[in-house]
């Protein structure tokens, strides 16, 4: 999120501080010189002193007796010694007075610099202003908020923003003088004095600020605070401040004392009181803390409640639900430091001051009450959240504060929480969403006709469930309270959070927080992290494998017992991992079908493999961190260590499902990722844009890697765990998918994305308490998954006919240009050839081949004895034995087809021979039986025609 900047400090304006600064340095150096003068000035006086005692010394009579030369010494000596000192003075004399002229002219100089450049600045500051009339001051004054609204994304208002913002105004005269001298005596002791601004303390605040003093003290009397709070905003600005300068003395101009003291006590925030609202005004914070009207307040009640508005979330007796907070030390030394401030300005005595300091006011606090607050639903919390979080960071960040420092001080957290829930519910914002009102209600209408069971309770509070949920079963189980050690009945249905968002900017178009709001108020949409299940295997496994050429679609693994180091019972371990259903196929599969079928056993050999042989654990992290899924998801812990289980699910701390959303519209928009949000925009009440979102894609994967994954992830809804779900869809779109059920089944998720945007769903009991019932393996007839597949489908169908062009449907994922066909081994996963096996013989990896996509910078090479992915040596050998071995006898069974076919063919040339020999005996005899035939037939006509003669 952006923060705003602080432009309004010119250029003239640095060259001051930067003046400033020189001159600082000017005058160190000065006395340095002097210094180094007067060491000098020394050593030459030591000097001249040493040799004109020698000299004199020296010149004494030899005659003269040691008593006489002793007294004559001593003279001598005492003579320079005053010389000495006389020296020494005239010339520190003469550098002093040169340094003190040297600096008062700098100071002259520099004092008129600054004074010019003060007034031509704040000149500068407050031209184009336009000054307020006095009804435009009055109403600003006496205005304590204005109501901010929120939109939908197509122009309806979702609705004006709740307050839970008390206030009465009271007259001055109601008001105990007690808080009016403690006000004035802590905040603005000149204020019956000044005309608004006191020109002492702004100079000393201007100066701090200049020079960069670490510690600061506040320039604003009670009519500036008065018109930060009514009339400006917060922002930290030179001219901002120069503005509330200027209304100030218009304010003291236009108003009595009495009336700026009045409007002060009557709109400054004093915290929270015992139901947890926030107060405004003197009348509110009296009642709420002490119970007693704003005129009976004691000394020390009136000196707590003055001390509130400088810091009121901080001093403040009461958290935001009205108990009284633990550590009250703050609040206590502020009251004392209040009344020190008015024994000081002499408006009580030192008697009344140590009864006061001595009283144990916590007596005074009241007990808790409970505030009655009024029903919203998912939409208004999660819009609400989200806008609060927006104005909180652009206040601590204009603070100098980061999202760290408030991690780290729950005070300093809670204290910007509440500034942002009171900006943004009384400054007049207009809050822009992204839902499209038609979708959003179009899916809520789903889970209210096929979700919500209706439960409710008869006389003796018992569950009636009055629908009954396509989901799954109401759970209804008793359990034991741990408080009051009570029996007490557990009634939760099967919760659904759903998110429909936009690939390429990460705009939420539409959400599901939960079945029924009246039952739980938890957004399941993005505020209840839960187990992932499969859904994380294409983020945290194939797809960094996929991008690092570790793996290929094509690339074959053995799915035999997966056996991964595991912390158990608080020991290091052996954890087995198997497939749905302890399955341990014990065949080969390839990556594409891992993926599309789940497979546990190839997920897992992938990600060990990335850690222990590739060693990337920090790329792994650093993969997810680009998805948004931080060290408060997955732990650095997690990544280095012995937690194998995680691309299958085993995350300690759980994904909600707007992460897992973002995570798969990564692989939707090309392989970048952008960040989910609710807030379009805000603005101010003069239709200031405050804060604009921008859409700042990060580059996770290439477009290759993503569009194998998204390809593989298409045979998820066409062959794979997600087949059922097209046919229940009322129209065609190019869909990739993946499921994902956590271990026992508690936690059931489909997510499904098109090239324009992604629906996940995830279903789930949200087990509050230990129960016997805690999954959805008994919940209904149908398996848990196929009811969930079931729901995404009717939630795609009424988002289709809520608004058709939304889905993208009628677009595809494109292919990259780096993306190319090629045919392989279907039993290797790579190109045929020669392969040395270990014994030393050769046979020729081929047979069957499949086209299969392949990243151009890794494209398959020729089959190799080790092309098994994470295979044992036991596997592979045992693989090429038994290729071997089919090498072989398909060579012995083509020799003896060889063999058989020679005999055959020998045989038959043989039988041809014999035909044909046969054939000629048979033809020769028949040729002489004609013959013979022949020469009977003659020989019978010669004998007739011998008869005839």
């Amino acid at each position: 999120m952006n923060s705003p900047q602080n432009n309004n400090e010119p250029t003239f304006f640095k060259k001051l501080k930067v003046s400033l600064k020189k001159v600082l340095p000017f005058i160190k150096n000065k006395w340095i010189s002097f210094k180094t003068i007067i060491l000098k000035q020394s050593v030459i006086l030591k000097e001249s002193l040493s040799r004109k005692d020698q000299s004199q010394i020296n010149s004494t009579s030899d005659s003269q007796s040691d008593n006489d030369q002793k007294r004559t010494q001593s003279k001598n000596v005492q003579k320079p010694a005053l010389d000495k000192v006389l020296f020494g003075f005239n010339v520190g004399y003469s550098v002093i007075k040169n340094l003190i002229l040297t600096i008062v002219v700098i100071g002259l100089i520099g004092a008129a610099l600054a004074g010019g450049l003060g007034i031509g600045y704040f000149a500068y500051l407050v031209s184009g202003e336009e000054i307020p009339t006095y009804e435009e001051m009055k109403a600003d004054i006496e205005n304590v908020s204005t109501t901010s609204a929120m939109y939908y994304a197509t122009g309806e208002k979702i609705s004006d923003l709740k307050t839970d913002l008390k206030r009465s105004e009271i007259p001055l005269s109601e008001m105990s003088p007690l808080v009016q001298e403690a006000i004035i005596a802590t905040e603005d002791e000149y204020f019956y004095k000044h005309s608004g601004v006191v020109p002492k303390a702004v100079a000393r605040a201007l100066v701090q600020e200049v020079t960069g003093a670490s510690t600061t003290s506040g320039g604003s009397t009670l009519t500036q605070q008065l018109v930060k709070q009514q009339i400006l905003t917060n922002e930290v600005s030179f001219k901002r401040k120069a503005n509330e300068i200027l209304l100030a003395f218009r304010v003291e101009n236009y108003f009595t004392k009495e009336e700026i003291l009045e409007n002060y006590l009557n709109v400054s925030p004093f915290g929270r009181n015992n139901k947890g609202q926030n107060i405004a005004g003197l009348n509110e914070a009296s009642i709420g803390i002490f119970g007693v009207k704003a005129n009976e307040l004691t000394l020390p009640q009136a000196a707590f409640l003055s001390g509130l508005p400088q810091n009121p979330i901080v001093y403040s007796p009461y958290t935001q639900t009205g108990t009284l907070k633990e550590d009250l030390a703050a609040g206590m030394s502020r009251k004392d430091e209040v009344l020190f401030r008015m024994y000081r300005e002499n408006y009580i005595t030192k008697e009344e001051y140590d009864t006061a300091v001595a009283y144990d006011l916590t007596q005074d606090f009241l007990p808790q009450e409970t505030d009655v607050k009024d029903s919203t639903d998912y939409v208004y919390n999660f819009v609400e959240q989200q806008a609060r979080q927006i104005i909180m960071e652009q206040l601590y960040t204009a603070d100098g504060y980061s999202a760290e420092d408030l991690s780290n001080d729950q005070e300093l957290s809670d204290m910007y929480y509440n500034q942002a829930d009171q900006d943004l519910r009384m400054n007049g914002y207009t809050v822009y969403s992204t839902i499209d009102k038609g979708v959003y209600e179009a899916m809520n209408d789903v889970v209210e006709q096929y979700a919500n069971p209706e439960i409710s309770y008869d006389e003796n509070n018992n569950p009636i469930i009055n629908n009954t949920s396509y989901l799954g079963n109401v759970k209804v189980a008793d359990y034991i309270d741990e408080e009051t050690n009570e029996t007490k009945t557990l009634v939760e249905p099967v919760q659904n959070g759903a998110v429909l968002r936009d690939n390429a900017t990460g705009r939420i178009i539409s959400f599901i927080g939960g079945v029924d709001y009246e039952l739980t108020q938890v957004n399941h949409a993005y505020q209840s992290p839960r187990s992932p299940g499969s859904t994380i295997k294409p983020l945290l496994a194939f797809a960094p494998a996929l991008e690092e050429g570790i793996i290929t679609p094509a690339t074959m693994l053995f799915e035999s017992s997966a056996k991964v180091p595991s912390w158990e019972n608080g020991s290091l371990g052996v954890h087995e991992i198997t497939n749905a259903g302890n399955v341990i196929p014990n065949k080969w599969t390839d990556v594409r079908t891992g993926l599309t079928q789940s497979s546990n056993i190839v997920t897992s050999k992938i990600y060990q493999q990335m850690k222990d042989t590739y060693n990337m654990e920090e790329k792994l992290e650093s993969y997810m961190h680009k998805m948004g899924f931080g060290s408060d998801i997955i732990t650095t812990e997690e990544y280095q260590g012995v937690y194998y289980a995680l691309p299958i699910g085993g995350i300690t701390k759980g994904t909600t499902v707007l992460d897992q959303t973002d995570g798969f519209s990564t692989l939707a928009n090309k392989g970048n990722y952008t960040e989910g949000y609710i807030i379009e925009k805000i603005e101010d009440h003069n239709g200031e844009v405050i804060y604009q979102h921008e859409v700042k894609p990060v580059e996770v994967f290439t477009p290759e890697t993503a569009y194998l994954t998204t390809d593989i992830l298409r045979d998820v809804l066409d062959s794979g765990t997600a087949k059922d779900v097209k046919g229940q869809l009322n129209f065609t779109a190019d869909i990739a998918g993946k499921t994902g059920t956590s271990d026992g089944q508690k936690d059931i998720w489909f997510i499904g994305y098109t090239p324009q945007v992604t629906l996940s769903s995830w279903i789930g009991y949200d087990n509050a308490v230990t129960t016997s019932v805690n999954d959805l393996s008994n919940s209904g007839s149908e398996s848990p998954s196929l009811r969930n597949k079931r729901h995404w489908a009717r939630l795609m169908n009424a988002i289709y006919n809520a608004n058709p062009t939304i889905l993208g449907t009628d677009q595809a994922f494109q292919q990259p240009d780096g993306i190319v066909e090629a045919k392989v081994l279907a039993a290797t996963g790579m190109q045929p050839g020669k392969v040395k096996l270990a014994n030393g013989k050769e046979v020729t990896a081929s047979g069957a081949t499949k086209t299969e996509l392949f990243n151009k910078k890794f494209l398959p090479k020729t089959t190799t004895y080790n092309f098994g992915f994470s295979a044992s040596d036991k596997e592979l050998a045992d693989y090429w034995e038994k290729t071997s071995k089919t090498a072989s006898d398909e060579a012995a069974k083509k020799a003896k087809a060889e063999t058989d076919k020679k005999k055959d063919e020998t045989k038959k040339a043989e039988e041809a021979k014999d035909k044909a020999a046969k054939d000629k005996a048979e033809k020769d005899k028949k040729a002489q039986e004609e013959a013979q035939k022949k020469a009977d037939e003659a020989k019978k006509k010669a004998e007739a025609d011998k008869k005839a003669e």
